[in-house]
């Protein structure tokens, strides 16, 4: 990523935030790089908070704190396939809405199951 101003891991998650210029940007399946959600920003990357069922972006423009809020399901399914197996992972992509984010998702699992 060029001019990439902040990059971290989502705690004990494999989702990766990164920010470049005035985009937020998140890779909710680190299996399919191109597979990114973005959003615009005004400011700097503070942190990322991780609490029960709700992960948050702090970005400090200066005058304000904003949140922007990471889709908690996306996230889960990155752990639920690495410790609960199968089940679990597509348990949590099944109720979500088909986007590129989900079908790369969709993709890992069907790969894990031929695997398996």
């Amino acid at each position: 990523m060029n001019y990439c101003k902040f990059v971290n891991w989502v705690p004990n998650s494999d989702v990766v935030v990164a920010q470049n210029r005035n985009n937020l940007c998140v890779w909710y399946s680190i299996e399919e790089a191109d597979k990114v959600t973005m959003y615009q920003i005004k400011g700097d990357v503070e942190s990322i908070e991780r609490t029960e069922g709700k992960t948050v972006v702090l970005v400090d423009d200066g005058a304000n704190q904003d949140t922007y809020n990471l889709d908690e399901a996306l996230i889960e399914f990155g752990a639920a396939l690495e410790y609960k197996g199968l089940d679990r992972a597509v348990e949590i992509l099944e109720p979500l809405e088909l986007t590129p984010e989900t079908e790369a998702n969709w993709k890992h699992v069907a790969k894990m199951a031929i695997e398996q």
